[in-house]
């Protein structure tokens, strides 16, 4: 069988994640199956992932494999989720519903030429490896962050936010301190005297 441009991107794209290529053609409890690219994840992700294109077989076809795959896998008894990346042309509703029935289906469209990693990233994201962020200083305490902020707020807020990193017993105190001095200074300037 031969691998579309968008499969084959598909799969650089899933190698480089660190999924595990299947050989070709797919083989589950003695049964073959015509599906252009497979992989298998690590865990905590260990999918069972089929990659097609609707550009080049019919989105019949592909179905009918993949309910195959879906057949054999609950005969094997396995716990493996499947999911079906379909590039090219969505399949109509009735299709896609039908493949929704046996796997979780991704579709990436038509791929165009030239780079479309980013944009393949973000439609296969749910399969990709989560990037965070080194953690900094302001990260690690966003209060850090928030108090590089506090000019212009009266002195007591300021106060307030300080005492935030000792807790809520202490922002408490502190709150009905601010509240009780407030309310006392309102009173004796109301006064007639």
């Amino acid at each position: 069988m031969t691998i579309s441009s968008s499969v084959a991107r598909i799969c650089q794209l899933l190698e480089t994640a660190g999924y595990k290529r299947l050989p070709s053609p797919l083989t589950i409890g003695g049964l073959s199956f015509d599906i252009p690219a497979a992989f298998v994840g690590a865990i905590p992700s260990p999918d069972l992932v089929l990659i097609a294109d609707t550009g080049s077989e019919s989105s019949q076809h592909i179905l009918h494999n993949v309910e195959g795959v879906g057949r054999m896998l609950d005969v094997m008894k396995s716990r493996r989720p499947v999911t079906t990346v379909l590039a090219g042309v969505r399949p109509d509703s009735e299709t896609f519903d039908a493949f929704a029935r046996v796997c979780r289906v991704l579709t990436v469209g038509t791929l165009p030429d030239g780079d479309c990693e980013p944009t393949l990233r973000n439609w296969l994201a749910v399969l990709l490896p989560l990037n965070v962020p080194e953690p900094n200083q302001d990260l690690a305490n966003p209060l850090n962050e928030i108090t590089n902020h506090l000019d212009g707020l009266a002195p007591s807020i300021s106060e307030l936010v300080k005492t935030a990193a000792a807790g809520p017993d202490t922002v408490q105190s502190q709150l009905h301190a601010i509240l009780n001095n407030t309310l006392a200074n309102d009173e004796g300037s109301d006064d007639p005297a």
